[in-house]
């Protein structure tokens, strides 16, 4: 056998290697938390004794007076004994029912536990996420925070308003969660929870995040507090279950911003937040009211997980022109650390679908269809009822297709089944039954109908009975997540394997190529796909489910549980190995407080002052002009702030504070305290600035929103203003050109800043400032400096050059791991200014 060439991996290689990452679990100190909209069970409160008693009391009365008042039906006591004798044969009928009668049908979820006081019953739906969880609990201590959703009364099936339940009823199902099954019950306020889940949830960020704009009725801000309000009573169950060396997973939209509220209320908290929607571009989440508030809301974990590389790229790419921060390899950088980007893809539990595959409920009801369509083809399509499902364009595309290829008629079928979907569609729902009623008008008779549509809820048994009597599997949403039911098809299918038709738009559709993909708005492209699928060898349908197979079976629940524990821990090792240190004010303090000489250097933006979209809102606030007045005074210290600002903007903004030394324009110009200002660009010739300003004016033509900024000794080209993405790539290129034409053969250099270009004399920065102060400040013995970009690190460095018998403090402003030469980090210009003010009146 021909060995392989290096660059490639075999595929049963590859299948092993993942098997084995799925395996690979690594150490965690604390348990994992799961926090979730909804834990997985439904509760109800059961009625008592005296109620049944009273029940079926009621039931002997209303049988005695059906009888009494129908003579004829004498016999109906009889009727119901040969019933209840012949009962097998009739749950025997209803196994082979291909479609279950809603009403008819007993309900699959188990009862899992009852007591006096309550009813657990599982919940359906989102079995892959739980299957996930599961893996963790086999492996590490677990514990699931999560709403206990609508509880209803046994007795009469009406909703009970949590706060209504008594304290001892709330604290026996919490007990009981926690012992039985490591879970912790969040009661919501009832209203809350209709305008967080029914309100917010379901009718601002559900549609958005799927590319469905709302109508023009839908205010967003009537729902906004019931949002904010419940994300923060989860965020204040989970700190208060937190304990250090836990891991925080956040699952999906219901709750993002519960991150950033976790870590107000546990700063040092490892968090990750899992996406299992679509995210949308910045052109459609940009409509979004509280946009900012969201995406902060989201930073505020460690790691952010997404189902594919798109979703994570609009994540990113909003952040960006939302929030103004940069993206990086690393992930985005804020204010207060990188947040990574994750794709984590999620698949199933293979072997419990199998299982189920193989329950004895679903092979009659699969010989049910087959006798029922006996000569057919079955074409099978099972979807929620939402406009992201893509339903009304698969009926268009199944009609396009039996006008296109009339050879089909009346030897295919579509069994479409849909069941009700997040958001309430009955215009939708009036127009598929219109379009199905067209369809079977003109393509069906008496004998035969072309669509057997079903809107309804169906059970376990006959949702895979259909998949495993399907010819072809036809998953077509315009819009969607990890469709999880490709991935059932592709396991119902491991004996048959019928062909997959699925959507580009599928969040599965990268991954399971071997499928025969569509664009679901394309209707002669599904219809010759249907007609594709329906003439396919054998030898073809063998090899791409045998593709399809290897992908569900390696892509599985416990790979994807495994993969965002193992990355999240990556994450804190990464973290671990900073050099930076987080500044103590006590031990600021200590030192401060024991020096004989002192001599302080601030930048001013981004360090004094956050960054503004606009940099005239960078005005100082009264504690940042309260801080530098206090350390001004003290006779010990001697204070400089040194900016990229001009002087007129420092004397507006600080010249009022006594003593205070100012240096602008990166050192063109200086004021020691209680001096006047000196030119130091005097003798350096600025004739270059004419061409780099033709450079400047020739880019600012090209990037709309980008402008210049003419300084005495220095010139920036701005594009904060710009959009991101475009403005970054054209300051590359501005930078290239400036390196190629300007720099290297002038005696100036090209300083890179937030989002501009500065180009200035080589003689002139901010580390000749520090030397300067420093030969003028005489025997000192305490030094603190304090920046945050790139021009501050010439500071730092003459600092640690120079200072080398002198207690020196160089603070870099912003995450612990960003690459500077400072010894010490505060997280923000706040952060900062809080620490400093604790030096007041010592």
């Amino acid at each position: 056998m021909a060995k392989m060439p290096h660059d490639t991996i075999d595929r049963e290689e590859l299948a092993e290697m993942l098997l084995r990452e799925s395996k690979h679990h690594v150490n965690i100190r604390g348990k994992i938390i799961t926090v979730v909209n909804h834990l997985p069970f439904s509760f109800s409160v059961p009625m008592t004794e005296e109620q049944r008693r009273e029940r079926a009391r009621e039931k002997r009365v209303l049988l005695k007076q059906h009888q009494m008042a129908c003579p004829a039906h004498s016999d109906f006591p009889r009727l119901g004994a040969q019933h209840e004798k012949n009962g097998h044969d009739h749950d025997d009928h209803e196994q082979r029912a291909p479609i279950s009668n809603l009403a008819r049908r007993r309900s699959t979820l188990p009862n899992l536990g009852h007591t006096s006081e309550w009813e657990i019953k599982a919940r359906s739906g989102h079995s892959a996420l739980y299957a996930g969880v599961q893996v963790w609990a086999e492996h590490y201590e677990t514990l699931m925070i999560g709403g206990a959703g609508v509880i209803t009364a046994e007795s009469n099936n009406q909703d009970i308003k949590s706060e209504d339940l008594p304290v001892e009823r709330r604290n026996a199902l919490t007990n009981l969660l926690r012992q039985r099954y490591n879970m912790v019950p969040v009661f919501v306020n009832h209203d809350q929870m209709i305008g967080h889940y029914d309100g917010y949830c379901k009718k601002v960020l559900w549609p958005l995040f799927h590319y469905v704009m709302w109508n023009g009725q839908l205010d967003e801000s009537q729902y906004w507090n019931d949002y904010v309000t419940v994300n923060q009573q989860y965020a204040q169950a989970v700190a208060a279950h937190y304990e250090p060396g836990d891991m925080v997973w956040v699952q999906d939209y219901h709750l993002a911003l519960v991150p950033q509220m976790l870590r107000e209320l546990r700063p040092d908290a490892l968090v990750g937040l899992f996406i299992h929607t679509p995210f949308p571009s910045s052109e459609i989440f940009r409509c979004l009211p509280h946009r900012r508030e969201i995406l902060n809301g989201m930073l505020g974990a460690n790691m952010v997980g997404f189902q594919t590389y798109n979703y994570a790229r609009h994540f990113s790419s909003n952040c960006t022109r939302v929030l103004g921060y940069e993206s990086t390899p690393d992930g985005i950088e804020t204010r207060t650390g990188i947040v990574s980007l994750g794709i984590f893809p999620i698949g199933i539990d293979v072997e419990k679908t199998r299982a189920n595959c193989r329950r004895p409920g679903v092979a009659p009801k699969v010989k049910a269809i087959r006798e029922r369509y006996v000569g057919k083809r079955i074409i099978v399509g099972r979807d929620k009822l939402d406009p992201a499902k893509g339903v009304l364009q698969k009926l268009e595309a199944f009609e396009k297709f039996l006008t296109d290829y009339p050879e089909w008629r009346d030897k295919v079928v579509l069994i479409q089944v849909t069941s009700p979907g997040v958001v309430a569609s009955p215009k939708m729902e009036a127009k598929i039954a219109e379009v199905v009623a067209r369809i079977n008008t003109a393509f069906g008779s008496i004998a035969f109908t072309p669509i057997s549509y079903y809107h309804q809820h169906i059970d376990r048994d006959e949702f895979y009975a259909l998949l495993t009597a399907a010819d072809v599997g036809l998953v077509t949403p315009v819009c969607d997540g990890m469709n999880t039911t490709s991935f059932e098809f592709v396991v119902a299918q491991e004996e048959r394997h019928s062909p997959l038709i699925l959507s580009e738009f599928a969040g599965t559709a990268r991954s399971m190529s071997a499928a025969v993909i569509v664009n679901p708005w394309d209707f002669s492209w599904v219809a010759n796909a249907i007609n594709e699928c329906l003439n396919m060898t054998v030898e073809d349908r063998n090899e791409k489910a045998l593709l399809l197979q290897q992908y569900v079976n390696t892509h599985t629940a416990a790979f994807w549980a495994t993969s965002l524990v193992n990355n999240l821990m990556a994450i804190k090792s990464k973290g671990t190995r900073s050099k930076n240190i987080k500044l103590e004010a006590k031990r600021l303090a200590i030192e401060y407080k024991t020096a004989a000489k002192r001599l302080f250097f601030f930048d001013y933006d981004g360090t004094l002052a956050p960054i503004c979209e606009r940099p005239e809102d960078a005005t100082p606030t009264p504690e940042v002009l309260e801080m530098l007045k206090g350390l001004c005074s003290n006779p010990l210290n001697t204070v400089w702030v040194v900016s990229g600002r001009d002087q007129k903007t420092l004397e507006a903004w600080l010249g009022g504070i006594p003593h205070l030394g100012m240096s602008a324009e990166h050192g063109c110009f200086s004021r020691v305290p209680d001096g006047k200002w000196v030119s130091n660009i005097e003798s350096i010739d600025m004739a270059w600035k004419d061409d780099v300003r033709e450079i400047f004016r020739y880019y600012c033509e090209r990037t709309p929103g980008s402008h210049i900024e003419e300084k005495k000794g220095s010139i920036t080209w701005h594009y904060r203003q710009a959009d991101p993405k475009y403005g970054a790539f054209q300051a590359n290129e501005c930078q290239n050109h400036l390196e190629q034409s300007i720099v290297g053969k002038l005696p100036v250099e090209t300083l890179v800043g937030k989002m501009n270009l500065e180009v200035r004399p080589t003689l002139i920065n901010k580390g000749e400032v520090i030397k300067k102060c420093l030969g003028q400040s005489g025997a000192t013995d305490f030094v603190f400096c304090a920046g945050d970009d790139r021009t501050d690190e010439d500071m730092f460095r003459v600092l640690a050059n120079v200072c080398v018998d002198k207690l020196v403090f160089t603070v870099s402003v912003g995450p612990a791991d960003k690459q500077t030469i400072a010894n010490w980090y505060v997280n923000s210009s706040h952060e900062l200014i809080k620490t400093l003010e604790a030096l007041k009146g010592i």
